[in-house]
């Protein structure tokens, strides 16, 4: 029996909002952040690190290399599979993956299934009517698919949005509570994390970390939430929020080199 269906009110006022005029720095910034005062970096891949499926730039990885070099931690939280991740990124460069939505933490050589009791049986529901790819927990279909998962996704799901695409989730899942999970097993606080999006599904990544940066292709629900917005877009945006947040990067950290790819 199919349920009553669940979309969070964040995707049901932002996901087709038109693009408006952005204030690009929070006026509490500079208050809440200082140089140094950071552990962590938690950022998306699609829009955000990497564009158009294609792999990881030069740029942006000579960057999260001179991060992971001075001892912070990098976080990558994706709507994409592990394997997927890996391909387009490196298996090096993350101290841990949250994937699939925030359904699948992959640190340490493990993987955590964060789905609940009986969500298997849901998967195997839905996944008659949407073909599985490589992921192990969601289900991802084209954004074109929209009136129909609304029809069919029970209770136990929901739908998160992101851009052109869509991921069918178990419920109290998101790649905020994947951060969470990931931030506590790697001993850090949020309140001492960055983080970096660029989509719908990025916005429970905010409610997490203490500072939260949005790209120049965001979407404007994102970008209002932000401590600032960048003026570049995907990796070269990313590139320069890593560069304002942690100025050392510029070149790179003192006494430590920066391992080539």
């Amino acid at each position: 029996m199919i349920c009553e269906t669940y979309i969070s009110a964040r995707l049901r006022s932002s996901a087709f909002e038109a693009e408006e005029p952005v204030k690009l720095v929070r006026h509490d910034f500079a208050n809440k952040f200082q140089p140094q005062g950071l552990d962590a970096l938690a950022v998306d891949l699609d829009g955000t690190l990497t564009s158009g499926g294609l792999p990881l730039k030069r740029r942006p990885a000579k960057a999260l290399r001179a991060l992971k070099s001075s001892g912070t931690k990098i976080i990558l939280a994706t709507g994409r599979c592990v394997s997927e991740a890996n391909r387009l990124v490196g298996e090096d460069l993350f101290d841990a993956i949250v994937a699939e939505e925030g359904a699948l933490l992959a640190i340490g050589g493990a993987k955590k299934n964060s789905a609940p009791a009986g969500w298997n049986e849901v998967r195997a529901h839905l996944s008659k009517h949407f073909k599985p790819g490589c992921e192990e927990v969601i289900l991802s279909a084209g954004i074109d698919t929209l009136s129909a998962a609304l029809n069919l996704i029970p209770s136990q799901a929901k739908i998160e949005l992101n851009k052109d695409r869509l991921m069918i989730v178990p419920r109290g899942v998101d790649k905020g509570t994947g951060l969470a999970d990931a931030l506590s097993r790697l001993h850090l606080k949020g309140a001492r994390t960055a983080c970096i999006g660029d989509g719908e599904n990025d916005a429970p990544m905010f409610d997490v970390a203490g500072v939260r940066v949005a790209l120049k292709n965001s979407v404007p629900a994102l970008k209002r939430r932000a401590d600032f917005v960048t003026s570049g877009s995907d990796g070269e945006g990313t590139v320069q929020a890593i560069e304002k947040l942690f100025p050392w990067t510029k070149n790179h950290p003192p006494g430590r080199s920066v391992p080539e790819p």
